[in-house]
């Protein structure tokens, strides 16, 4: 993924965490409110994370570990 459209389409299609497209959408519009017009690199910054998401979510077994950590979790607070 090397462009917005691509980071959203990936978002659109599923592939990050849930409600990451309007959140990413959400973050970019706040930024693009409060940048000036010759210094983008907030909303850059902002779009820049969400790969990373995509990629997580598309990595064998993170689903297994995401499960076996909420889980650890769950038995801490139970302690």
């Amino acid at each position: 993924m090397r462009t917005l459209a691509e980071v959203r389409a990936a978002l659109a299609a599923g592939l990050g965490f849930p409600g990451d497209l309007g959140r990413m959408d959400a973050e970019v519009a706040e930024a693009l409110e409060r940048a000036p017009y010759d210094d983008l690199r907030e909303m850059s910054e902002v779009i820049a994370a969400y790969p990373g998401h995509v990629l997580a979510r598309c990595e064998p077994g993170f689903e297994g570990a995401l499960a076996e950590g909420l889980g650890l979790t769950r038995r801490l607070k139970e302690a």
